[in-house]
């Protein structure tokens, strides 16, 4: 039984960290948190991915402490925190997510990190982990190596920048660590299901309810190229995560991506949005946003694609990975869930089956959609016959 400290446990991530630590090990973990996260609402989240794991009891919740985080620069204040709560060992998730906001990005990724980093060697601990990103290597030709990354000749954006930065912080500091770099992470790839924030595929989906589906479109226009996504089941990261942590006894550098060739493009994931959820009369597809007739569309298309421009262009990239901690991992027993189009399929039929805009938009305009039977079903029965996995 160890005592983890786990800093960003209130976002999808650390939290799924946490959870995951609460029903799989013995461990108590220590959520330090900012002023403005309630209890109540942190515990709600965590029990859903608690439950989820099978102990719909909550029981694991016992071990769990919700505590302040210091302020920035408060060293007095971390060297408590990591006395008072004994810590042995640190999993660091936190990171601004914001892509342009370079104040914000600086205290999360460098100045939080010195801060964590100092205490953690004052109070002796075990490993310090810390969650990085598969695209902090940047746009570079090469495949991203699983060592220190050099500074690539341009990044996607502000963001990956300021990972790479904090990795940098993190091996030199002396401390024993993991650095984990998950790719895109979307949902449990058993059911689909998926208790984050709408980062990437699910802005996508999101964006796209929310901002055009008030009104049936017969024809949707989509800006998305051949390459295959670098798509991570949240699963296959956790699982990643303690194998890492229970076998690979040095520094090491994880990247934690599933494998090119089972991979969805990005034009099959809009194929697939398309078919089972939007039922348009056609779509079209553009290679960039260039290509996209902008000038034709309405408000509301211009407003998405602008809105969703920034993924667009990091998934047109041509991501590599070095995957050798991964793959030795799996020879020696690691399950590794691969997302295939039909992973993902369950991924998308839990989003539709939870957003209200598509309710909404199923209950207005299916009657319009190519194909529609005389008697409407259910978005449910549909998304089912249709095998996404409808697991509500």
């Amino acid at each position: 039984m160890a005592r983890v400290l786990v800093i960003g446990g209130t976002g999808y991530l650390g939290g799924l960290i946490a959870a995951t630590l609460l029903t799989r090990t013995q461990d108590v973990v220590v959520l330090a948190t900012r002023p403005g996260h309630e209890r109540d609402d942190i515990v709600a989240r965590l029990r859903m991915e608690i439950t989820a794991a099978g102990d719909r009891e909550g029981d694991s919740l016992e071990r769990l402490r919700i505590v302040p985080l210091p302020a920035p620069g408060d060293a007095r204040g971390f060297s408590g925190l990591f006395r008072e709560q004994r810590i042995e060992e640190v999993v660091n998730c936190a990171g601004a997510v914001h892509y342009h906001d370079v104040a914000a990005l600086k205290q999360s990724n460098v100045d939080l990190v010195n801060d964590l980093l100092a205490a953690s060697k004052e109070a002796r601990i075990a490993r310090f982990i810390h969650i990085s990103t598969a695209f902090a290597h940047g746009f570079t030709s090469e495949a991203a190596p699983e060592t220190l990354l050099a500074e690539p000749a341009g990044d996607p954006t502000e963001y990956t920048r300021f990972k790479r930065r904090a990795e940098w912080i993190v091996a030199e500091s002396g401390l024993p660590f993991l650095i984990l770099r998950p790719s895109i992470v979307i949902g449990d790839s058993r059911d689909g299901h998926y208790f984050g924030p709408p980062y990437g595929l699910y802005q996508y989906w999101q964006s796209f309810a929310k901002v055009l589906m008030s009104r049936y479109r017969e024809t949707i226009h989509v800006v998305a190229s051949s390459h295959k996504l670098p798509l991570l089941h949240q699963d296959a990261f956790i699982a990643t995560l303690m194998a890492a942590r229970e076998t690979l006894k040095e520094d090491a550098f994880v990247n934690v991506v599933s494998s090119p060739d089972l991979l969805p493009t990005v034009e099959e994931l809009w194929r697939l949005f398309s078919d089972l959820v939007v039922h348009p009369r056609e779509l079209r597809v553009y290679g960039s946003l260039e290509e996209a007739p902008l000038a034709s569309l309405d408000p509301r298309y211009q407003v998405f694609l602008a809105h969703t421009a920034v993924n667009t262009e990091i998934a047109r990239h041509p991501w590599r990975f070095e995957t050798g901690h991964r793959d030795r991992l799996m020879a020696h027993g690691l399950v590794f869930p691969q997302v295939t189009i039909d992973s993902v399929r369950k991924c998308q039929s839990r989003f539709a089956g939870s957003s209200e805009s598509v309710r909404r938009y199923h209950q207005k305009f299916e009657a319009l959609f190519p194909g529609a039977p005389k008697e409407p079903r259910a978005l449910a029965d549909r998304l089912e016959t249709a095998g996404g996995g409808w697991l509500l």
